[in-house]
């Protein structure tokens, strides 16, 4: 039975005696390996935005967890990111407070947009991962996945398993798209395998990767097995487990228990585990994602480049409703699936990968560009 421990109504002053709590609790050390490996921590900076938006690793949970493995005595603790393709992982590391920890602890922060890039056959194909990634498994070291308990755009949740696609380079970050998504994340969990994944769930957006409408959850989770905790995350976020194909897929390769129907919830504070919950306000965030997905036509999109137009989309309808509903069914065209046609004149494309239409620049374009877009193109 796997088993995941919990740590609810957390007091943000007292976070690293939660988080030691948790991790003696668990007894999470004795996952890693020898005190003088490496231990990489890879928190989730998908975009340069700070943690209070809903989207990135709170630094304060990673401070916690440098000084608690400095304390039990391990001597080389970085930690690695590699931010969605259209963002920089420098901008992220500055903007979101861990250029700050590496001036406080002298850790060193690896770019893995800049990283090189090292082969592997998964299931008879070729795929790559970052060499740091592929280097710490040869040195004997251990990845700690710093996750945020959330929704995605496109995916609908994100936690655990989809967040070590941080630790692929961004060529292969856009071919998972033209090969669905889900297939190949769950696919990099089999050569990918984090020792532990200690879950932010402080603030997280509940519907969007990069932020936006972030809610309080006060919530840390802790566990080895990464298919029980996402399949847990889904119904914290009012999600079925099963909905979600990368989950379902994980399951089936044996990555973890299928579907968490085996997962034991540990609190640690006495309270009775948290129950299925739909945030404040989701019946208009529902209903806004719903007209997203209808009016959109998606094919391959990268995460970047599809976030920052669903961001776009929803500055757009919040702000002029009546020209929100002149969009017609299925009018913005967008994702690599594009490549090598044009579309007609009468619809609208994001991206360079599309052509024809209204054309809306860029590899992605900005959130600003695609709003200023569509605020001309629907003008009174």
């Amino acid at each position: 039975m796997s088993t995941v421990w919990q740590k609810k109504n957390l007091n943000r002053a007292e976070l690293k005696t939660d988080i030691a709590a948790i991790l003696d609790a668990s007894k999470a050390c004795g996952w890693l390996g020898e005190k003088s490996a490496p231990v990489l921590l890879k928190p989730n900076l998908v975009v340069s935005k700070p943690a209070a938006g809903g989207a990135t690793t709170h630094p304060e949970i990673a401070a916690a967890l440098i000084e608690y493995l400095s304390d039990k005595g391990y001597t080389d603790i970085r930690i690695a990111e590699g931010s969605w393709v259209g963002d920089s992982t420098q901008k992220a590391y500055k903007t979101c407070g861990y250029t700050d920890l590496q001036k406080r602890y002298g850790t060193e922060l690896i770019d893995l947009q800049k990283d090189g890039a090292v082969p592997v056959e998964i299931m008879g194909e070729q795929y790559k991962i970052c060499r740091s990634i592929a280097d710490l498994k040869n040195n004997g070291g251990s990845l700690i996945n710093l996750p945020v308990l959330k929704g995605h755009g496109q995916t609908r949740v994100t936690c655990a398993l989809k967040n070590l696609k941080g630790c692929i380079p961004n060529s292969e970050k856009r071919r998972y798209h033209t090969l669905g998504v889900h297939q190949p994340v769950a696919l990099l969990n089999t050569v990918i395998k984090p020792a532990f994944a200690l879950v932010d769930g402080l603030n997280g957006d509940p519907y969007w990767e990069e932020g936006g409408s972030p809610e309080k959850r006060d919530l840390l989770l802790l566990g080895r097995d990464p298919v029980s905790i996402d399949s847990y995350a889904c119904m914290l976020l009012g999600v079925e487990p099963s909905d979600i194909k990368y989950i379902r897929i994980a399951g089936e390769l044996g990555i973890g228990n299928n579907i968490g129907i085996e997962t034991d919830v540990i609190n640690l504070d006495g309270t009775s585990s948290a129950k299925k919950m739909k945030p404040a306000g989701s019946a208009e965030a529902e209903k806004i994602i719903d007209w997203i997905e209808q009016i959109t036509d998606q094919r391959s999109a990268c995460s970047a480049c599809f976030g920052n137009l669903a961001t776009a989309l929803r500055s757009f309808h919040n702000s002029d409703r009546k020209a929100a509903e002149a969009i017609a069914e299925k009018s913005i065209c967008i994702g690599q699936d594009f490549r090598g046609s044009e579309i007609t004149s009468s619809l609208i494309g994001v991206g360079k990968c599309v052509k024809g239409g209204f054309e809306i620049k860029g590899c992605p374009p900005s959130e600003r560009t695609i709003l200023e877009a569509l605020e001309s193109l629907f003008a009174k």
